[in-house]
């Protein structure tokens, strides 16, 4: 039996086809769509159910309470939060500074969609730190306070069970706003140590030498081990694998895919031969 291994291929086509399904045809030979789809998801916010979490001084502006509540609205329920987000999302290459270094997004308070599906714009922003599980309303700022260390101190004041993971003890000095600014010009990486002495690793998890999150080669680099490790799973096993199709479709060569389950949105494997998709148990 011959068997040949096509997953990373079918799943570079796959993120091939969302990419251009966001942003139309593109150009970047310098990277792989894996890469590329990583470096887009970072900026996104999954549309998922959270719980609202916000700290014990929050003041709600009276101009945005309407947009607060629609805002918390649509968090809760999981629907949709793109709307909300930068423009910039519409550029394959924009990163978002403060999302990489310090995993804090920005979300305008408009009150209507225009015409590209985008909320209007507003003075005032909303800074949320999101989780898998929850939604932690920092606070209301103007534009320009992407490097405001207040940011992390509402967070570590609020909710240091979120940022205990990213905890650091190398004594680093505790730099000023506009020392994180002059680091972020030049893709400069920094911990962050607050008011107490606590230091942090960047939530964010900081950026690479040309300005991209880390967390995009962190996530592509664990998509490609997880799809090579169910490969060799699979050899190892491809006997049960070739028996479980119920309809006992057998071939000389065996070629392993991987697609999109339009039903579960999950990815499932597939024999290309005789089309028996399958699943690996857990």
């Amino acid at each position: 039996m011959v068997l040949r291994n096509e997953i990373l291929n079918d799943y570079s086509v796959y993120c091939d086809q969302k990419l251009k399904s966001e942003f139309g045809q593109y150009s970047d030979v310098n990277n792989d769509p894996i890469y590329l789809y990583q470096r887009y998801k970072c900026r996104i916010i999954e549309e998922r159910q959270r719980r609202v979490n916000t700290p014990s001084n929050l003041v709600i502006p009276d101009a945005h309470k309407r947009a607060y509540d629609n805002i918390v609205s649509d968090i809760e329920n999981g629907n949709p939060l793109r709307k909300y987000q930068s423009r910039n999302l519409k550029n394959l290459n924009y990163d978002d500074d403060m999302l990489s270094h310090w995993g804090v997004q920005h979300l305008h308070l408009g009150e209507f969609i225009e015409s590209d599906g985008f909320i209007n714009r507003t003075g005032k922003l909303l800074f949320v730190y999101f989780t898998n599980e929850s939604a932690n309303i920092i606070g209301f700022f103007g534009h320009g306070v992407w490097c405001d260390l207040d940011l992390i101190e509402i967070m570590h004041a609020n909710w240091p069970q979120e940022l205990s993971v990213y905890k650091k003890y190398s004594d680093a000095s505790k730099l000023t706003t506009d020392e994180y600014q002059a680091l972020r010009s030049i893709n400069g990486n920094a911990n962050i140590t607050v008011q107490d002495g606590t230091e942090y690793l960047c939530p964010g998890m900081g950026v690479t030498g040309n300005g991209a999150p880390v967390n995009a080669i962190l996530n592509s680099d664990k998509v490609i081990l997880n799809f090579n490790q169910e490969y060799e799973l699979i050899v190892e096993n491809i006997d049960k694998v070739l028996a479980a199709d119920p309809e006992g479709r057998s071939s000389d060569t065996v070629t392993i895919g991987v697609e999109l389950d339009q039903n579960s949105k999950e990815f499932v494997y597939i024999v290309k031969e005789t089309s028996f998709r399958f699943t690996l148990a857990t």
